[in-house]
């Protein structure tokens, strides 16, 4: 073959959408990112059936496989796909070669063989310029994901300064983002910026991916985006929390004699991550802990109080009082920073604002509130009970309220579930259903409640019932969990008479073995 002759050309893989024209359609509908939930539903995604299984989009498995760990391998596929590259680039291309490649390499995840398969790829000597080409071709032509993967690896590993386009579109998708962030950080000249360009752009484990190529980053820009904004994800804010604080140089920062609102909110967001511990480095790994929240405490004592601040000092209280595990400060110095927090805590401004807050039950951020007061040890059912009778499927709102609830207001609230709930919709089983389908918001309530009657015997009966009769198992079973916990005197016969006559139909074998024995145990 005589050089320059060989060029790839623009053939299809396939007539299904791809997902470079997907991004692009996002792209013009949303601008640069982030964009929202539905924008993140790929042109292949399974159809979502409602059969009682949890889905987990490939891109959150990614995560957590990156993160929690270590990648599978599969030899076979790196060598079949290696030989088909070869055979690719070695000779006149051929539109059936390239669809070969793409099917083969839609098999196998593509976090399980992209080192492996760089490495192959590398021993053969290759033309990078050709890989280069086959790599954008499936980037940009490629159906399947896990082929536009490795499409992204292999550009991410030949490719140049022209990529970065392609790569910050891509990566816009959470799926991709990942691989795109690679690509980005092997082929332009400013990694870092390129990482935060992209980081900016997606809000998942695609943020989390990106913000950790920017460890150690010196860039001031980058640094100040990191501490107000850059760790906060839609996954967990401890993944990046610790980042954040050391890269972003958050106790330098708070030294600075003018702070912003949005510097002084992500400092306790920062600290409050670090405060709980895990999944990743926390507290413990965070060498200027005890100066950073000294001089926390003291911009909180002059600021002005809002709910986040409040949850952001209800954490650090939390973590003083019960210190993590492998914490090396001085007794001194915890119990110096555990005053200081107590007494910001007992501050009234802070309670006077949860109270102000739960007045309305029109405010956006009540549900909010609602938590925080009983965080403080406020009563909240009565408030609750105004606003879940405007917002009826907040289940976060339910939980709250029956945690928080005195025997007689569980009452109330199983009472205003039975008029406000479509009750009877949710008796529909049993079944062997394991998840909570959409538009199905009424089964989490559902099942939040009946977990909760155990503490209160006699109470929610119509829930009792009806949860008996759901689809979903694990609500069955609390259900009979919950007249387990209750004396003998407190369940009545017509409830025993529910569980005997949903036994012949029960599909679980453990909730019709826990049928049995509470009938057993309870005849009269």
């Amino acid at each position: 073959m005589k050089p320059g002759t060989w060029k790839l050309g623009d053939a299809p893989v396939g007539d299904r959408p791809t997902f470079l024209a997907h991004a692009l359609e996002m792209s013009l509908r949303y601008g640069a990112g982030p964009w929202p939930e539905e924008a993140q539903l790929l042109p292949d995604e399974p159809p979502r059936t409602d059969d009682g299984g949890v889905f987990v989009s490939t891109a959150v498995l990614d995560g957590i496989r990156t993160h929690h760990f270590a990648p599978g391998s599969d030899p076979g596929a790196v060598g079949e796909l290696a030989d088909l590259m070869q055979s690719l680039v070695t000779a006149p291309p051929h539109p059936g070669d390239l669809a070969r490649l793409h099917e083969r390499a839609a098999d196998p995840p593509a976090l399980d063989i992209a080192d492996a398969l760089l490495d192959e790829l590398r021993r053969r000597r290759l033309p990078r310029d050709r890989l280069h080409a086959v790599g954008r071709h499936l980037a940009e032509h490629g159906t399947r994901r896990n082929a536009t993967k490795i499409g992204l690896v292999l550009v991410g590993a030949c490719g140049d300064t022209r990529d970065r386009g392609l790569l910050l579109l891509l990566g816009a998708l959470e799926e991709f983002t990942l691989y795109a962030v690679v690509a980005l950080t092997r082929t332009q000249p400013d990694p870092q910026r390129a990482a935060y360009e992209l980081a900016r752009r997606v809000r998942d484990w695609g943020r989390i991916h990106a913000v950790e190529r920017l460890e150690g980053c010196d860039d001031p820009e980058i640094k100040a985006w990191l501490l107000r904004d850059g760790f906060r994800n839609g996954i967990m804010g401890e993944y990046l929390a610790h980042l954040a604080a050391t890269t972003g140089d958050l106790y330098s920062a708070l030294l600075e004699s003018d702070i912003d609102d949005d510097l002084l909110d992500g400092a306790g967001g920062i600290l409050s991550a670090l405060a709980l511990g895990g999944p990743a480095k926390d507290m413990t790994d965070y060498a200027d802990a005890v100066p950073a929240l000294s001089r926390y405490a003291e911009l909180i004592d002059w600021h002005g109080a809002t709910i986040d601040r409040l949850n952001h000092l209800l954490g650090i209280v939390w973590f003083l009082r019960r210190p993590l595990e492998g914490l090396d400060w001085s007794d001194d110095d915890l119990q110096v920073l555990r005053d200081r927090y107590e007494e910001l805590l007992r501050q009234p401004r802070w309670q006077d604002l949860v109270l102000d807050h739960l007045a309305d039950p029109f405010r956006e951020d009540f549900a909010a509130a609602l938590w925080t007061a009983s965080r403080l040890g406020l009563p909240v059912v009565p408030q609750a009970m105004t606003y879940l009778d405007l917002n009826p499927l907040d289940q976060h709102a339910w939980h709250v309220a029956m945690e928080n609830a005195t025997p007689a207001e569980a009452t109330l609230l199983t009472g205003l579930a039975e008029r406000l709930l479509p009750l009877e919709e949710l008796a529909d089983g049993p079944a062997d259903h394991l998840g909570f389908g959409p538009g199905r918001e009424a089964d989490w309530i559902l099942s939040s409640l009946v977990n909760s009657l155990g503490a209160f015997p006699g109470t929610g009966l119509p829930l009792i019932r009806v949860g008996l009769a759901t689809r979903i198992t694990q609500i069955r079973r609390a259900a009979l969990n919950a007249l387990s916990a209750w004396p003998a005197e407190a369940v009545p016969e017509e409830a025993l008479g529910w569980v005997r006559a949903a036994l012949p139909g029960e599909p679980d074998d453990e909730v019709r073995e826990q049928m049995a024995a509470l009938t057993a145990g309870r005849t009269r």
